[in-house]
């Protein structure tokens, strides 16, 4: 046992060996770098709310496309269906805008959450401060994100402080929660009753319904309930009583569990939800991450084995077993595996920020400071340690010392693992190279699609400013900056949305967009009129179509009036040439467009566009400047460009992802190389002496030596370009503006993998081509 246990040799061989050992231990800590933030990340994603006590027992109500309602709705099932316990409407912060909580000198900018008081009863999230039952109870309580209370009260006690949000209304803290993480709901500062939201929207309140997907509607069925098998009868009851199921916008009730709302999948949803796909896509990132980490380890220590296999026939001579033996061996492996996963740790650590920013998410690693993540991290270093030992201490416990001896150890292990898994290396590494490829040209040519509208050099601010003074202050001082061309106002933009309107024309159910904005933006925007129809008009509801408009609603465009069912009919101003809303790859809708003045008093516009010439980070930076000076608060602007780019993100993020995992694999496959053509040129050094004296010059011997590691990347080059051109012609196929697949793509793909390969191999190569053949006959 004392002989098993004693590593000073092993300790001694790394030494002498600082290429080896820091190649081996950097290849696997990197891999496992990545295995412990993967890890962690798909646990969290996983996880999800599943330390919601009553997640079994509660459910959201939704339609075919999406997962949304109004606020009384829940209010209303609750009366009709004795299924429902209590129910719980959430209103999100994405409702309301600009928002600002005043305490004191303290002006801040915050998210807010609207709900029932039933809140703390469906869900279980922590109260640090307050009490659970009565947290909610009075309409002008709230409860404050833990983070929050600590920005607006830093360290006073803020338990029955009163505060204003913006002007117009006084609420009382009544409690301190833990911030909001790992759950459907999305984070906030505040949670308000709804009797509050009304205040900051004036479509949302407990009796209208006209913001019909605007609320979560949770519910919370008695035990042993079953609600999902009414849903034809929730259907009926609402085909009478909720104006999207009258005039058919919404043809589906869905009734979906709690703890399956994170990952379904639906058009638009007021939750927050995940990918499942991605997370897999992660998972097995992880996975042949793993697997190219260990199978690297078998190629690096294989390459050695003529050097340990010396020791271990000197140990076999001395009296060990060769069961001995093994077991060292396997010890060492697994030691090296728990320096290296130390290592990677560290790494982890390290990368925790640029990992959030990449996945647009939050790892907590100190989650995974648990027994059971102990002992995960145990079983997973062990596993490792098994896995990468055992070939390499197979191969050299079974050495028999004539055959060290007499230099014939090398000649017996021909590795035909080692080229399998290279060639299986290059081959993931060419098609991941080759999706990275395809993805990222397909979403540059989304993000300049042309969407029929102006998008360079505008930027886009929020409103943020409460009084005419302010803005008359700041525009003022905006329209002297120097590359400032054109400032204008609107109530939304075509990227961002307005205000939807959903209605019925000659029994179709048509939703429209309605834009409203001064003369100024509209330049700005670049948006054309077809058609004017010259029509002078003060009335509000008169508006111009776009075309489309007239093709939904099948009228010509000379039409002069339109009217949905139940409206006052409504003046057509004339026609707009099409434009598309949002990002080209999702849908648009029709528009109706209005001009309005918003100089005149009391005018709140929601969005300021300023039209940039030259020097835009230059500019932005002023008008920033300008904003906070003004307002006091955050400034809340981007150029239109960004915001479209940035509608792209988790498409982006997916190809960053895949050009991670290729650039690792890249980084795995030429350590292999380096292993292999190590361990291939000792095995061939006598050969290559042979080929010297027969008169082969020392070119003939390097195109010899490189062909054969090149010729790995060739063949795995035919085994992946069908493949990566068959999944990446069914990946760009969902998308309706597309790219036309090439063969240079794949053609790039692989002559990178072949020129990185190549300079992996070539000085190892040159080395043996130029080496003298007496040496390498005397070595062998």
């Amino acid at each position: 046992m004392n002989n098993i246990l004693n590593f000073k040799s092993f300790l001694k061989f790394l030494s002498r060996n600082m290429g080896y050992t820091a190649i081996d231990v950097f290849g696997l800590s990197v891999s496992l770098m990545f295995v412990i933030l993967i890890t962690v990340y798909t646990y969290q994603e996983l996880a999800t709310d599943r330390f919601q006590e009553n997640g079994d027992r509660i459910c959201v109500i939704g339609n075919e496309k999406g997962l949304g309602t109004a606020i009384p709705v829940p209010y209303r099932l609750k009366e009709q269906f004795p299924e429902i316990e209590k129910v719980c409407p959430v209103v999100v912060p994405g409702n309301f805008s600009n928002i600002l909580a005043l305490y004191g000198d303290n002006m801040l900018q915050v998210d807010m959450m609207c709900t029932d008081s039933t809140f703390f009863d469906f869900f279980s999230f922590k109260l640090l401060k307050g009490n659970r039952e009565l947290a909610l109870e009075d309409p002008y309580s709230v409860v404050l994100s833990e983070t929050f209370a600590r920005k607006m009260f830093g360290g006073e006690e803020p338990i029955g402080k009163s505060f204003r949000i913006s002007d117009s209304t006084t609420v009382i803290v009544s409690g301190v929660m833990e911030d909001i993480r790992r759950s459907v709901l999305p984070s906030c500062d505040i949670l308000a009753r709804l009797e509050r939201a009304k205040e900051f929207n004036g479509g949302l309140s407990l009796t209208n319904e006209g913001n019909a997907g605007s609320t979560a509607g949770f519910l919370m069925l008695h035990k042993g309930a079953d609600l999902a098998s009414r849903t034809s009868d929730i259907y009926d009851f609402l085909k009478e009583s909720f104006w999207p199921y009258t005039i058919d916008v919404w043809k589906e009730v869905r009734v979906i569990p709690f703890n399956d709302i994170y990952f379904s999948s639906y058009e638009w949803s007021v939750l927050q939800t995940g990918d499942r796909n991605f997370v897999l896509v992660l998972m097995s990132v992880g996975i042949l991450i793993l697997i190219f980490a260990v199978f690297n380890y078998i190629n690096l220590t294989v390459a050695q084995a003529g050097q340990r296999a010396r020791e271990m026939a000197t140990r076999r001579l001395l009296g060990s077993s060769r069961t001995e033996l093994f077991i060292r061996l396997m010890i060492e492996s697994t030691m090296l595996t728990l320096f290296s996963f130390i290592i990677g740790l560290l790494l982890a650590v390290a990368a925790v920020p640029y990992v959030n920013e990449l996945l647009d998410t939050k790892i907590y690693l100190v989650d995974a400071c648990t027994p059971a993540w102990i002992g995960v991290a145990v079983g997973l270093i062990l596993l490792i340690g098994v896995l990468s030992g055992f070939l390499p201490a197979m191969l050299i416990s079974a050495s028999k010392p004539i055959d060290v001896v007499r230099g014939t150890f090398r000649r017996q292990t021909k590795m035909v693992f080692s080229k399998v898994f290279i060639t299986f290396q290059n081959t993931i590494t060419i098609a991941t190279l080759s999706a990275a490829l395809v993805m990222g040209l397909q979403i540059y040519h989304m993000i300049v699609a042309p969407l029929g509208y102006n998008t360079s050099n505008i930027l886009v601010v929020a409103n943020t400013l409460r009084s005419d003074s302010e803005k008359a202050a700041a525009i003022d001082r905006i329209r002297e900056l120097p590359h400032v061309k054109a400032v204008g106002f609107s109530n939304g933009t075509p990227f961002s949305g307005t205000n939807n309107l959903t209605g019925v024309f000659e029994g179709k159910s048509l939703s429209f967009q309605q834009m409203t904005l001064d003369s100024a933006a509209f330049k700005i925007l670049g948006l054309q009129i077809k058609h004017d129809n010259q029509v002078a008009s003060s009335k509000p509801w008169s508006w111009y179509l776009t075309e489309r408009a007239f093709r939904d609603m099948e009228l010509p465009e000379n039409a002069e009036y339109f009217g949905l069912k139940d409206d006052e009919p409504a003046q057509i101003l004339g026609v707009l040439k099409d434009f598309h809303l949002r990002n080209i790859n999702m849908e648009s809708a029709p528009v109706m467009l209005r001009f309005r003045d918003f100089s005149k008093p009391d005018s709140h516009p929601w969005n300021v566009l300023i039209e940039v010439d030259g020097e835009p980070m230059t500019t932005y930076s002023a008008v920033r400047e300008i904003f906070e000076d003004v307002t006091k608060v955050d400034f809340e602007g981007n150029y239109l460009e960004q915001k479209i780019e940035s509608s792209f993100d988790s498409q982006i993020r997916l190809v960053k992802i895949v050009l991670l995992f290729a650039c690792v694999a890249i980084l795995i496959s030429m350590l292999g190389l380096l292993a292999m053509s190590t361990y291939f040129i000792q095995q061939r050094s006598q050969e290559v002496a042979v080929r010297k004296v027969f008169g082969s010059d020392n070119r003939a011997i390097l195109n010899r030596l490189v062909g054969t590691f090149l010729m790995y990347v060739v063949i795995a080059f035919v085994i992946a370009a069908p493949i990566s051109w068959y999944i990446m012609d069914k990946w760009i196929a969902d998308y309706s503006y597309r790219i036309t697949l090439s063969p240079l793509i794949f053609l790039v793909a692989g002559l990178f993998c072949l020129l990185i390969s190549f300079f992996a191999v070539f000085y190892q190569s040159w080395q043996a081509a130029n080496a003298n053949p007496v040496e390498s006959v005397k070595v062998s």
